[in-house]
């Protein structure tokens, strides 16, 4: 296995072990608390933690190369990435749904909704803790592979995504409840203050799962890269090895998972175009760019 194949493993099975942590914590936390932020955490934690097992597999079996899949598996990354998205953009959703419902009960029928604050403490200091810390640990991770790990990267976005719903969440809760306890106009706080930070935490955050979802939808279409960091170390490699012996028409860079395609078309209507200069133009720029990209192929269309 390669060097970002390990790490990648590493890192995927260090946030399982933390997700599945924090998601029994949560869902306790829940059962003693009767919150509905707390159920939103654990359920949350609990979908990160399956995927991250998955995509532990998923590293496992990328390289293998197919009848079907002849370049190796890589596709499995995006799709990891891209089922990820979509199950914490269902979570956001449901949960939407139920606290708009326990408002639109308790404004219309008065239906009340209390919330014991005593477990919370406990679960909003240790999911903070370890969401930053998983985050951080994820990008250090990522950094490692040059920023290449597609599953990393959803996994940055999903720890701080998970710290700043314990963060600003289990913080907003304890504080509106405290208030709706000691100021009597505020006294709907107690009933309906859970609801209100889910819904405030879900206009902050709804747009990563969004973002995860374009993004690898893109890499398994085979559209063009979305990264321009990416885009413009690509073309520099290309510019810094240039032959003026022919002409660069277009370049095309598309990435699934962590293998990159890299074809590069010469203009035809050149007459003196030489096949030797443009293997070796070929050759300089594979060796740049595998300074920094383990997974690529290079292609020259002429």
């Amino acid at each position: 296995m390669d060097k970002q194949g390990k790490i990648e493993k590493r890192a995927l099975l260090v946030g399982a072990l933390t997700y599945l942590t924090m998601g029994i914590f949560g869902w306790y936390t829940h059962y003693r608390s009767n919150s509905e932020a707390m159920l939103l955490e654990g359920n949350y934690n609990m979908v990160n933690a399956m995927a991250s097992f998955i995509g532990y597999y998923v590293v496992q079996i990328r390289n293998k190369k197919t009848e079907t899949f002849p370049w190796g598996q890589y596709l499995y990354e995006s799709l990891y990435a891209l089922v990820k998205g979509i199950l914490i953009l269902g979570i956001l959703t449901a949960a939407l749904w139920e606290n708009g419902v326990k408002i639109y009960d308790y404004l219309f029928h008065g239906k009340s909704h209390e919330v014991n604050t005593g477990p919370i403490y406990y679960m909003v200091l240790l999911s903070i803790i370890l969401c930053f810390s998983l985050a951080a640990y994820f990008r250090k991770s990522n950094d490692m592979t040059n920023g290449n790990s597609t599953m990393l990267k959803t996994d940055t976005k999903a720890a701080m995504i998970d710290g700043y719903l314990s963060l600003f969440g289990g913080g907003s809760l304890i504080l509106m409840i405290f208030l709706g306890g000691k100021i009597q106009r505020l006294e709907f706080l107690k009933y309906i203050g859970d609801a209100l930070v889910v819904l405030v935490f879900e206009l902050i955050m709804i747009k990563e799962p969004f973002h995860i979802i374009k993004e690898n939808f893109i890499e398994l279409t085979g559209g063009q890269i979305n990264s321009k960091k990416d885009w413009d170390f690509i073309q520099q490699n290309i510019k810094n090895q240039f032959n003026e012996t022919f002409e660069i028409s277009h370049v095309y860079v598309t990435k699934t998972g962590s293998q990159y395609l890299i074809l590069i078309y010469l203009n035809t209507l050149m007459d003196n175009i030489s096949y030797p200069e443009v293997l070796k133009f070929k050759e300089q720029v594979s060796l740049k760019l595998r300074e920094s990209y383990y997974n690529f192929n290079l292609e020259i269309i002429i």
